[in-house]
């Protein structure tokens, strides 16, 4: 059995087209990109006139069917060969962007606005699957599970003889890229399931408008969202994902809760949520994503319910040496680093058993500075090279790659720093 590689083609926005033909002549263009390799993307195109039609090809992952432990090896040796196409099934989605954005609920007042809407795939959430980077095979887990999940209900499986609830719960330290990844998946998932649903919805609940000020109401809040999730999932052609973010504000456990002073409001939501979510599962359309902070908080009757309960930690030096690595590049790019030559460029993984030689390469000296950036959360990595251009480096462009790097690794230091401060006030 073969093993699968993913194609995602974006099409223009404007143009109709008959994809079986259209297909066709993706797989004659794929064996025109050189090298081919997984997380690539392509913009421009050997054929002809195809540029009308297409926007661009990514390459994605190579899905392992056949138990082979050498695959990992196999892609990251593909960063120097071109992948044999004729080795692999090719698998290939096409999609358009909806240009829309998350916008207010139309049926709910600014100031009391209880969720965000926008349809699947969505322009802002374009690219965060690629830009998420985790030590451990995060995205291929959850990419798994929700289509499994997704598969069963198709499939009617009966759930009081398999239990499957379409939950998944996120957990850990601020920072390290839960809901970011929620809104990756659901725009993943959209691309991935084209074919099987009519239109995608991603809904956003604000956990906290849910909460009222008034004695008792919040309960009634919680039900009244739920019907008009309800009245979305009457549409089967449809598939609808729902993030709750810090779900905890939501499940509070309840045995604490009746600890407290004024219980029953609180008590209230928890059991308003637990049973819109039971009467919720029966629609076979529709997935929850929910992240927390302090899972100790959560009742446990929820996560009960969650199937899958991922703990987010975050990134150790190899994901690091990619985030960051993927950061200079941009700014090579669009020529904020500039006089770039081509010994200078970054290996696709460092070495880290290699021999340390006494002028560090770029390579050597970008894994250094990931080592040292440990402990820093994945949303402050995502800025620290905005920090070393404005801080150290000053100036519209910087002049060369080993410079930038002696900026960052100060910003580096400047970060620790400044959370160490942040940290001794609290």
């Amino acid at each position: 059995m073969k093993n699968i590689l993913h194609v995602e083609v974006l099409l223009q926005p404007e143009k109709a087209v008959e994809i079986p033909e259209l297909e066709k002549v993706i797989r004659l263009e794929l064996k025109n990109i050189e090298p081919i390799v997984p997380e690539s993307i392509h913009t421009t195109f050997v054929t002809d006139g195809l540029s009308d039609f297409v926007k661009s090809i990514q390459i994605c992952e190579i899905e392992n069917l056949n138990d082979d432990k050498n695959i990992e090896k196999m892609v990251v040796e593909a960063g120097v060969e071109s992948l044999d196409l004729d080795t692999y099934l090719i698998k290939i989605y096409f999609y358009k962007l909806d240009d829309s954005g998350l916008v207010d609920d139309a049926t709910s007042d600014e100031a009391t606005c209880k969720m965000r809407r926008c349809i699947l795939p969505n322009v802002d959430f374009c690219g965060i699957w690629e830009s998420l980077v985790f030590q451990e095979p995060v995205k291929e887990i959850l990419l798994n599970y929700a289509q499994t999940g997704m598969n069963f209900a198709r499939h009617n499986v009966n759930t009081n003889i398999i239990s499957y609830n379409r939950l998944i719960l996120l957990h850990g330290p601020p920072g390290t890229g839960k809901t970011s990844i929620c809104k990756a998946l659901a725009q993943k998932l959209s691309i991935r399931l084209g074919q099987q649903y009519n239109f995608f919805e991603f809904i956003e609940i604000n956990s906290h408008n849910l909460l009222s000020k008034y004695f008792s109401e919040s309960g009634s809040l919680v039900m009244s969202m739920f019907q008009q999730i309800k009245s979305v999932l009457e549409y089967g052609d449809s598939l609808v994902f729902i993030l709750i973010d810090e779900v905890e504000s939501l499940t509070r456990a309840r045995d604490a809760v009746l600890s407290g002073t004024e219980p029953s409001d609180s008590i209230r939501v928890v059991n308003a949520v637990l049973t819109q979510l039971d009467n919720l599962r029966k629609y076979p359309n529709v997935i929850f994503l929910t992240t927390s902070n302090v899972t100790e908080a959560i009742d446990t009757a929820f996560t009960d319910r969650a199937d899958i309960k991922m703990l987010i930690n975050p990134p150790q030096e190899m994901a690091i040496y990619t985030i960051l690595k993927a950061a200079i590049e941009e700014l090579i790019k669009v020529k904020l680093i500039i006089n770039v030559e081509e010994h200078h460029q970054f290996d696709r993984l460092p070495d880290i058993n290699g021999e340390q030689k006494e002028v560090l390469s770029t390579t050597q000296k970008l894994y250094q500075i990931s080592k040292e950036s440990v402990g820093l959360s994945g949303r402050v990595l995502k800025k620290i090279t905005f920090i070393a251009h404005s801080i150290y480096v000053r100036q519209p462009q910087c002049d060369g790659v080993y410079l930038f790097l002696e900026a960052l690794h100060k910003a580096v230091k400047y970060q620790k720093t400044q959370d160490a401060g942040i940290t001794k006030i609290k």
